[in-house]
């Protein structure tokens, strides 16, 4: 079968269609520096604002969990930012969960790095505000609280 058949095959959903092409177009070896950014659209950027809230007023448990499946990916893969800006972005987290919710203990930079590196390999999007209540409860009730969500 041809990597565009399955492509086409498994497009069942819009997370399996932008994770299927990704991996085709890696495939073409196109130079990256030679596509135009698309710009995220009002309804894109309100999908993920729930994100930006987050980064904003940091979280009294769960950094780790939320670097990890959803800031990450977000600021890789939606957002497209550079591995440093991406870490800029993590320390701001970091920093506001500290100030804000007194939750300051030590996340290594050198796991942080590791998991943008895994997550830009990888091309995984952000986990969902619904697979977060899926996945892990009590995350999403943190989650929910800070961005304002009924549970």
């Amino acid at each position: 079968m041809s990597l565009w058949s399955r492509v086409i095959e498994g497009c069942d959903n819009v997370d399996s269609c932008v994770r299927l092409l990704e991996e085709f177009f890696k495939t073409l070896r196109v130079d990256p520096s030679l596509c135009e950014e698309i710009p995220l659209s009002g309804d894109y950027r309100k999908a993920y604002a729930w994100v930006e809230k987050l980064i904003e007023s940091g979280v009294p448990d769960g950094r780790s969990r939320l670097i990890l499946y959803v800031i990450s990916r977000y600021l890789i893969n939606v957002k497209r930012l550079s591995m440093e800006e991406s870490e800029r972005v993590i320390d701001a987290f970091l920093d506001n969960s500290c100030r804000n919710h007194g939750n300051c203990g030590k996340v290594y930079r050198s796991w942080i790095r590791r998991v943008l590196e895994s997550v830009k390999s990888g091309g995984w999007r952000p986990w969902s505000m619904s697979r977060i209540k899926e996945n892990d409860r009590q995350l999403y009730e943190i989650v929910s609280r800070i961005v304002g969500v009924e549970g």
